[in-house]
């Protein structure tokens, strides 16, 4: 199994675009190799799960520190509310109210606090699910409903799913804002999914962008190739990533993955590009 010296490595993927094959591939992924920890960082609507089995899952709390007021020593001196830099403290010239839904837990209204009438509580904002699929661990990051922000919960799954030592595959959220950078943190390389559509091609440019500014080894897998009449050309950035594979249209396919059942398990080609990828991580990672 393929490691980075004696620690194990992280693979993201990604895809700009939502439903280019990122879970799918990501499931390809996992179930080209033994041993595999899968981490499903779509925190807000992860469904790697329903290709890989659909295992149970032990499942814990993701929590952020959020603060808290003591009335009786605070000051009413603004302090906090001039700190903090998401407006999650607010001073009306009264014992300053917390937006729980604006606040990141950084601490620093606590710690700049010169009464000490601040302190933290951890506030449930996710469940981290983990189970055993096969000989594959999956961790599964699920944001509560009515949470605005995911990545508390994409760090705590990534978390988790490092810690079991194995090498991991990490199904990252689509787009290109925090939620992918978030997935994408701990990743020593990412496997960049996108289809041959000037959607596809627009939003995987953008995250393109992102990954080369965050210096990560980035590769293409083109899935839906066919699906027009002739595959535009994925020039401009796109066109500096090495193509891994480049993925036929099915319909067996979407039908096998409306049922649980993953591509690979249904179209070979799926499992060739899965083996592509795998040999290019080793080949960037070593």
């Amino acid at each position: 199994m393929p490691s980075l010296g004696d620690r194990p490595m992280a693979i993201a993927v990604v895809s700009g675009k939502g439903g280019a094959g990122k879970t799918s591939f990501s499931a390809s992924l996992v179930l080209s190799r033994r041993g595999v920890t899968a981490v499903d960082a779509d925190v807000e609507e992860p469904n790697l799960a329903l290709l890989l089995g659909n295992p149970p899952m032990a499942t814990m709390n993701a929590t952020i520190p959020t603060p808290q007021v003591v009335d009786d020593l605070c000051a009413r001196c603004g302090t906090c509310s001039r700190t903090c830099r998401f407006g999650a403290v607010f001073s009306f010239g009264q014992a300053p109210p917390v937006f729980n839904s604006l606040c990141h837990g950084c601490g620093a209204c606590v710690l700049a606090c010169p009464r000490g009438a601040l302190y933290q509580v951890d506030r449930p904002v996710g469940v981290i699910g983990r189970g055993v699929a096969g000989d594959a661990i999956l961790v599964e990051g699920r944001l509560l409903v009515g949470n605005p922000n995911p990545v508390p919960v994409i760090h705590r799954a990534i978390e988790v799913g490092l810690a079991e030592g194995r090498d991991a595959v990490i199904d990252s959220p689509p787009g290109a804002a925090c939620p992918m950078m978030a997935a994408v943190r701990e990743a020593d390389a990412v496997i960049l999914v996108t289809e041959p559509t000037p959607f596809g091609r627009a939003d995987a440019e953008v995250a393109a962008q992102v990954l080369v500014e965050l210096g990560k080894p980035t590769a293409l897998v083109v899935n839906r190739s066919g699906i027009l009449e002739e595959d535009p050309p994925l020039g401009g950035i796109l066109g500096t990533l090495p193509e891994l594979a480049r993925i036929s249209f099915s319909r067996r396919v979407a039908e096998g993955y409306a049922v649980g059942v993953p591509p690979s398990a249904v179209d070979p080609s799926w499992a060739m590009a899965a083996e592509s990828a795998w040999r290019w991580v080793m080949e960037v990672t070593g």
